[in-house]
């Protein structure tokens, strides 16, 4: 017992051992709060209050569960099998493993990832004839997904549409739900809606669940939207031991469904409940840790907490104030160098708020011969040679899988058209079936009879690897199956260089596959699918490479590096435009702030640029995040060629057009750069070609102000204000 309890702090100790009822522990960046989880579900187990699998653990990533797994692991001194550390995802598939007959799905139901979903939604698109223009892909899986997020199916959708655009939306929904279904395949949506819907309208799933778990745990609990919520609503049973761990100021998922009101009203949702707030940082130095408090301590949606650290001052926040991008780029990466004896580079990081800040880094990195490795873009499973190998396995277990099927029936190259396969299409919907059916049996179709000994050797693979997917080891299935496609050779004649990193990186699937038959025994493929099919590109992620990482700050969570450089601190890009008219978007902004902020543990470095190019030559104002740091704690570096350059604020424009006159912005609450725009998000125009529309968003401002409107009856279109010649009517 000493050996699980001996090293905690009084407030961490008083968390482990808090066993029953509601309890919200409100972990600090830095204060340790993997080890009070983990340490928690090691001391259920010991003092046998519950079974391994009467416990359930969940998180958000693959990574963050299979880390936990390991430190229970090593805390009992044995593997534990029927341990349920798993993240939402993961546990929603086991459920839907067992149980998903009784939605009428198939129980080997394929899970589609984005890339598949997007397929999908654009063959809907194409099929209800409506304009990729109008209504593009992802805008419309975004729409379907916030809907599923709170529990809103299509007819319900259908139900509650209003307009032309909402109305059009809800045919979609519908449409891609029945494909969806047809192809027996679930988005990564589906797994949480459908699993919430069976617990909720079959009380036998739900009593059995609700019977066996007695202790539920939740990590990154301010990250959970309305959906993980009801299901950790339906799990619940008659006891109320749920144990949700988390911190409101590092809330910075709301863009994709996360409600802060879940951990801000835990007390209110579960009354009775314990708060224990663990304060005693770990990880950063005083300075660090009082600057972004200072930055954080701006939010009024926040319960408050006060972090300290034995570890008294530190170096102070260096703040370098540099003329352009390619400056700023410059200025980092020489920091990097001349800290490189005392900081490796797998242990510096460089933090922006969007992808595209990325480029200047990169071409820097490169002129100085610096390794580096971008995270958060292309996942290792979402590379076109490991989506091809994919799709063969996916069609291999279930053959219903259309969008697979319309992925590798022409790879490798046999010669099979776009007409070939929109007559399948079409002969597959007039029957009834999938469309690998109609390839199978292309000779009874005379419309594809000519067609049938191009199309015979690709059926024949799949039906050869069918017979062996419950009975074949999964490495040695997929290495037969990448040599009978004769890959390799593939990869390598279209291009000797780059062919030999994608070999690379079939060779590195592979080699994954052997690792998972090594670790499961009997499991086989389709097990094996259901475990990647949850991956994700921050599960890519490893820390052991001497690369300086680059990244969003969304992709930063959970991570800490010695030095943090955190770019592009300027108003319109940190905060994002669009987010400075609404109280709580700019409090998410400032979250993430906050979250940049706290990676770091002994180094923190910010860099303002005093123009960037955002659609054009941009002038920018330095953020506030920047101002709200206490001038004491800051160490500036003008290194601006050209001067002091004073600050502009956003300006409004009297008249739009050609011929705009620039007002001067008014004092704001707080900040001189606060003005009401007259340009702002929300505001209706009139444009002289496309009529009325509605403003979306806003980059930019000035000469180079640049809007996306949402025009009625044509759609959004991205114009410069400048030459717009736009109205403004309400």
């Amino acid at each position: 017992m000493s050996r699980l309890l001996g090293e905690l702090n009084e407030a961490q100790l008083e968390a482990v051992t808090t066993t029953e009822g509601p309890l919200l522990i409100i972990a600090g960046a830095g204060s340790g709060k993997t080890r009070v989880l983990t340490r928690r579900l090691a001391h259920l187990l010991v003092q046998r209050l519950a079974n391994p699998y009467q416990v359930l653990a969940v998180t958000f990533t693959n990574k963050a569960a299979g880390e936990m797994k390991e430190r229970v692991t090593r805390l009992l001194g044995s593997d534990i099998q029927q341990m349920n550390v798993s993240t939402f995802h993961s546990f929603c598939v086991r459920v839907l493993r067992r149980d998903a007959n009784r939605l009428d799905y198939q129980t080997n139901f394929t899970i589609f990832d984005q890339v598949d979903s997007l397929t999908l939604m654009k063959n809907c698109i194409k099929e209800l004839g409506f304009s990729d223009t109008q209504f593009p892909a992802k805008g419309q899986l975004r729409k379907i997904s916030d809907a599923k997020s709170k529990l809103v199916g299509p007819e319900a959708f259908a139900t509650a549409a209003g307009g032309y655009f909402e109305t059009r939306t809800a045919e979609l929904y519908t449409l891609y739900q029945e494909r969806l279904r047809a192809c027996c395949a679930m988005d990564f949506d589906d797994l949480l809606f459908n699993a919430v819907w069976l617990l909720k309208s079959d009380s036998e799933v739900a009593a059995r669940y609700q019977e066996r778990l007695r202790y539920i745990m939740v990590d990154e609990y301010q990250d959970t939207n309305h959906i993980q919520y009801l299901l950790l609503k339906h799990l619940l049973g008659d006891h109320d031991n749920l144990c949700v761990v988390g911190d409101e100021d590092q809330s910075i998922y709301g863009w994709r469904g996360a409600d802060i009101r879940n951990i801000l009203e835990f007390e209110t949702d579960y009354p009775g409940a314990r708060i224990i707030k663990l304060e005693q940082n770990y990880r950063s130095t005083g300075v660090i840790l009082e600057a972004a408090s200072s930055v954080i301590g701006n939010n009024e949606m926040r319960k408050g907490k006060k972090l300290w650290t034995t570890v008294e001052g530190g170096d102070k926040v260096k703040l370098f104030l540099v003329d352009s991008a390619a400056d700023e780029a410059t200025t980092i990466v020489e920091q990097i160098v001349a800290c490189q004896s005392e900081t490796p580079l797998t242990d510096v990081v460089i933090l922006y708020r969007t992808n595209a800040q990325s480029r200047a880094f990169e071409e820097q990195l490169r002129r100085e011969s610096i390794p580096y490795q971008i995270i958060g873009s292309v996942s290792f499973y979402q590379r076109k040679e490991i989506k091809d190998l994919l799709g063969y396995l996916k069609l291999i277990v279930n053959p219903a899988d259309d969008i697979s099927f319309q992925r590798i029936i022409n790879y490798p190259k046999r010669g099979i058209g776009q007409m070939t396969l929109a007559q399948i299409a079409t002969l597959a919907r007039q029957a009834g079936v999938p469309a690998y059916e109609i390839a199978r049996q292309s000779e009874t179709h005379p419309e594809l009879s000519a067609k049938t000994k191009r199309i015979e050797p690709f059926t024949a693979i799949i039906e050869k690897y069918r017979e062996q997917k419950d009975t074949r080891p999964v490495d040695l299935l997929v290495q037969d199956l990448v040599t009978d496609l004769k890959m390799i050779d593939d990869l390598l004649a279209e291009d000797r260089v780059l062919g030999q990193a994608r070999v690379d990186n079939i060779e590195a699937f592979i080699e994954g596959a052997a690792e998972y038959a090594r670790s499961h025994g009997e499991a086989h493929l389709e097990e094996y699918l259901s475990e990647i099919s949850l991956f994700t590109n921050l599960d890519d992620y490893k820390d052991v490479e001497d690369k300086v990482s680059l990244m969003t700050i969304h992709s930063a969570k959970g991570l800490e590096f010695s030095s943090v450089y955190l770019a592009g601190l300027e108003e319109g890009l940190f905060p994002l435009q669009r987010t400075v008219t609404e109280p709580e978007q700019l409090e998410e902004e400032r979250r993430l702030f906050y979250v940049g902020a706290t990676r770091a543990r002994k180094n923190l470095c910010l860099s303002v640029a005093s123009s960037r190019h955002r659609f054009g030559e941009v002038a920018s104002v330095m953020s506030r995040f920047v101002k709200e740091v206490p001038d004491h704690l800051v160490e500036k570096h003008d290194l601006r060629k050209q001067g002091y350059r004073p600050t502009v604020s956003h300006p409004a424009h009297s008249q739009v057009g050609s011929q705009a006159q620039i007002i001067p912005a008014p004092s704001g609450v707080h900040y001189e750069y606060e003005p009401e725009e007259l340009l702002r998000v929300g505001r209706v125009v009139e444009h002289p070609t496309f009529g009325r529309g509605k403003i979306l968003g806003a980059e930019g401002f000035g000469e180079s102000l640049r809007l996306e409107i949402m025009f009625s009856g044509i759609g959004v279109k991205k114009i410069m204000a400048k030459y717009a010649k736009l109205k403004i009517i309400g």
